[in-house]
Formats: C-alpha cells, sequence, structure tokens
C-alpha cells in the first residue's frame, strides 16, 4: 500500500527555550489500546481484527499530557494548584452559559503534499478522567491547503477546576487518508514560524472568510510549495 506522510512539529517555538521536550512522537490509537489487550483472546471476540476498527485507529493519533496539571477557576480567574502544570492562556470568553474556555500551552503543527484532512477531537475512546471537566473544542481543516498550529482548547463544563494526568490521554488528531501513513518530525524555524502565524492571525487582517478562500490563497501565493521545501530542509 502506498504510504502518505504526514510532517509534525511541536509550535511551541521559543528562541531561548527548546519546548520539544515535551513533545513525544504521537502514535496510533492502535497501538494505544493494543498495549492495554487482554492476552489469549479469541479471534472471534478480538475488536482488533475489525477492519473497519483497525482502520480508524490507525488513522488516529494520541497526543498525552507531558505533565500533571490541575487548575482551578476562581471568580473567572484560573489559579494554578499542582506543583507542575502547563502553562495556559484564555484567548475569548465562551459563548456557552455556565462555561468557560481556556488553552493549554502544547500546540502542534502538520503539514503534508496528499490532500489530508485532519480533525481534532476529545480521545473518545480512552479512559481519561479529565473529560468528567472538560471537552476539546474540535476542528477540521486540510493539512496541504493551510499552515498552522492547532491548540488543544478546552470548554469546561458548569465547573471550578481542570485536571489531568501525566501520560493521560488528551486529544485525538485523526487524517482521512486512504494510505497508510507516516510521521515525519521537522523543526520550526523562523521561516516557517512566520508562515504559521500568518495563517494562524488570517481572522485578523481578513475577517468572516470560508476556509476554501484561505486554502485558495495559500496555494496562489505558492506558500504550499515554500512550506513544504523548508519542512524538507529541517527533517528531524
Amino acid at each position: 500500500m502506498n504510504i502518505s506522510k504526514i510532517y509534525w512539529s511541536p509550535a511551541n517555538y521559543n528562541e531561548n527555550l527548546d519546548w520539544d521536550i515535551l513533545y513525544p512522537e504521537p502514535k496510533t490509537l492502535f497501538k494505544n489500546v493494543l498495549e492495554k489487550k487482554e492476552k489469549n483472546v479469541d479471534k472471534k471476540d478480538n475488536l482488533f481484527l475489525c477492519p473497519s476498527v483497525k482502520n480508524l485507529f490507525e488513522k488516529i493519533f494520541v497526543i498525552k499530557c507531558p505533565l500533571t496539571t490541575h487548575y482551578k477557576i476562581k471568580n473567572n480567574i484560573i489559579i494554578p494548584v499542582s506543583k507542575n502544570h502547563l502553562a495556559w492562556e484564555i484567548p475569548h470568553k465562551s459563548i456557552i452559559k455556565g462555561s468557560y474556555l481556556f488553552t493549554i500551552n502544547l500546540p502542534y503543527v502538520f503539514f503534508s503534499e496528499d490532500d489530508i484532512e485532519m480533525t481534532l477531537t476529545s480521545p473518545f475512546f480512552s479512559n481519561s478522567p479529565h473529560l468528567k471537566y472538560s471537552s476539546i473544542v474540535p476542528g477540521t481543516f486540510n493539512i496541504s491547503k493551510w499552515f498552522r498550529n492547532i491548540n488543544f482548547e478546552f470548554n469546561i463544563w458548569d465547573g471550578n477546576e481542570f485536571k489531568i494526568e501525566e501520560n493521560e490521554d488528551i486529544a485525538y488528531f485523526n487524517f482521512k487518508c486512504k494510505n497508510n501513513i507516516e510521521l515525519v518530525q521537522f523543526n520550526l524555524n523562523k521561516d516557517l514560524k512566520k508562515i504559521l502565524n500568518t495563517c494562524a492571525e488570517s481572522s485578523i487582517w481578513e475577517k468572516f472568510v470560508p476556509l476554501s478562500k484561505r486554502y485558495e490563497r495559500f496555494k496562489q501565493s505558492q506558500l504550499n510549495k515554500k512550506v513544504l521545501k523548508l519542512i524538507k530542509k529541517n527533517i528531524v
């Protein structure tokens, strides 16, 4: 079977610090669940032999939390409780009554030559206790036609705290792709960061524009070719 290469990088760019230390390579949901498989399972009971399940699980990559992170929310202010924790920010207010939005500082970026849609979701097939507090704000875009960071933005449902343990599954990246997937890590340098920021802030300099038009601009300016060239020069 053909292989689609998906290039990925931590998007937590800092000229003075290398935060890649918090980013192990993502692994598939198939491998993630297979590690918990019971021994001596009868074939008729083996979930992993079901083609529809296996095919889906091999296209989903799991992101795990690198640090135990516990926050309390008081008077609309997030207060860290755990000794160690991921940084956070509040990009905007929630439009859902009684809930809060915040983003942990663990962004990723993906890119591909092949035409691939990427969807971010909560870890729906993981035993992740943080789901009792909140859900990831989901989203979808084409990683061959746009180059921007993906943030983990949480919506807290009617609560006043958020807690996630080290190595707990945070989120899934689901890639709509017929081929097998090979992840290839690259370094996000200054030139790539500039392009990423331009795409990420596109709603500021061009408001209320559909993704299709943003894709068109990206292609017409040949940024897709420029990004790919820069990525290949910076493979880990």
